[in-house]
C-alpha cells in the first residue's frame, strides 16, 4: 500500500484519506479515496469514507450508494443507522425506517434508532409506534436530561 508523508510521519492511504477528511478537504479525500477503491473494490473501508465525504457535501444519493455497498458486507448496527440517515436525509423515509429497524435488529440496546423511529412516526401521524418507540427509547441507557425531554414529548403526545 502506498504511504503518504505528512508532518513526517508516514500514513497509510485510509489514514490520509481520513486525514484529509477531518481537515474539510473532501475533493482532495474524495479523488484518493475514489481512486484507491477502484483499485481495491473488496475494501469497504473505502467505500465508507466516500459515504462519509458525499454526507458532509450533501451528496446523499452517492453516500447512500457507497453505504448500500458497505452493509452488504458488513452488518453493523452504526453502519445501518449511518444508512437510515441519508436515506432520511434524501427523504426516503421507507427505507429510513427500514434501516434503523435493521440497526436495532443488530443491537436492540443502541437507543439513538428508537428516537429517530419515534420522531418518524410521529411526523407521519402514527402515534401508537411513535409511542412504543419513544417508550423503548426511555428504558435505554440515557442522559437524564434526555429522558425528561422524551418523556415531555410523550405525554404531549398521550393527551
Amino acid at each position: 500500500m502506498e504511504n503518504y508523508e505528512d508532518n513526517n510521519q508516514t500514513l497509510s492511504r485510509l489514514e490520509y484519506i481520513r486525514e484529509l477528511i477531518n481537515d474539510c478537504r473532501y475533493d482532495d479525500a474524495m479523488e484518493l479515496a475514489q481512486t484507491a477503491s477502484e483499485e481495491e473494490p473488496d475494501n469497504t473501508e473505502y467505500n465508507y469514507e466516500l459515504a462519509r465525504i458525499f454526507m458532509e457535501m450533501g451528496n446523499y444519493q452517492s453516500a447512500i450508494s457507497n453505504l448500500e455497498l458497505v452493509v452488504e458486507k458488513t452488518r453493523n448496527h452504526l453502519l445501518y443507522f449511518m444508512l437510515a440517515e441519508a436515506y432520511q436525509a434524501d427523504d426516503q423515509i421507507d427505507k429510513a425506517i427500514g434501516a434503523y429497524l435493521k440497526s436495532i435488529m443488530l443491537n436492540e440496546k443502541f437507543a439513538l434508532p428508537y428516537k429517530k423511529l419515534g420522531m418518524l412516526f410521529l411526523g407521519r401521524g402514527d402515534k401508537i409506534s411513535s409511542i412504543e418507540y419513544f417508550e423503548d427509547y426511555l428504558k435505554l441507557d440515557i442522559a437524564d436530561i434526555e429522558k425528561e425531554q422524551v418523556q415531555k414529548v410523550l405525554n404531549r403526545i398521550k393527551q
